[in-house]
């Protein structure tokens, strides 16, 4: 698709705007007139890690993802944005679709998360969700680098406004301890 970008932008807004109309949407919606309360909008191939440019981003997903919170919106629901890459660049455009939490808060170098400066960027308006290295923290660190990890992410996120969580999720493999000391320190650091 990226290639096609520049080959043919109107193929790729063209098939896009197909996605958007058949799928997610119609998809969304359905949900919503279930009853559904938070969508979770997963935007992946979109990301600047998949090698998106911002100003691409900007022209091709945004007016996508904008359109689908006011969707979400319309039936009173809340919208949960994730991306487990590379965001600094594009976190104001997000904040202005209107999403109301973002998750996974990839620090480097995975992703280019700086929790203080999310944090003071967009943080008063959107809940935060995520900031743990699920690899290098979780899977390979040691109980005294998770806990060191937490209370640094809480600290730096402020009071309020942040559910802790990895940056995605808890792999295979990740020793029991190390899930045990996670959730120690959110407790021992975190306020409910």
């Amino acid at each position: 698709m990226m290639i096609d970008y520049y080959d043919d932008r109107e193929f790729v807004q063209h098939i896009l705007r197909r996605f958007q109309e058949e799928f997610t949407l119609r998809e969304t919606r359905a949900f919503l007139e279930a009853g559904v309360k938070v969508v979770f909008g997963s935007w992946y191939y979109s990301s600047l890690s998949a090698g998106w440019s911002p100003q691409i981003f900007r022209e091709l997903f945004v007016p996508l993802i904008k359109e689908h919170v006011d969707l979400v919106h319309s039936y009173g629901a809340l919208y949960e944005y994730y991306d487990d890459g590379k965001v600094m660049p594009i976190i104001e455009d997000l904040k202005n679709c209107g999403i109301d939490g973002f998750t996974t808060l990839c620090p480097p170098p995975m992703g280019d998360v700086d929790i203080a400066d999310i944090k003071r960027r967009i943080g008063d308006s959107v809940c935060l969700h995520g900031g743990v290295d699920l690899l290098r923290v979780m899977k390979e660190g040691t109980p005294r680098l998770i806990e060191q990890t937490v209370k640094e992410l809480i600290s730096a996120a402020g009071p309020c406004g942040l559910i802790l969580g990895t940056s995605d999720s808890i792999r295979n493999g990740t020793p029991v301890e190390n899930v045990k000391a996670f959730f120690a320190a959110g407790r021992k650091y975190g306020k409910a």
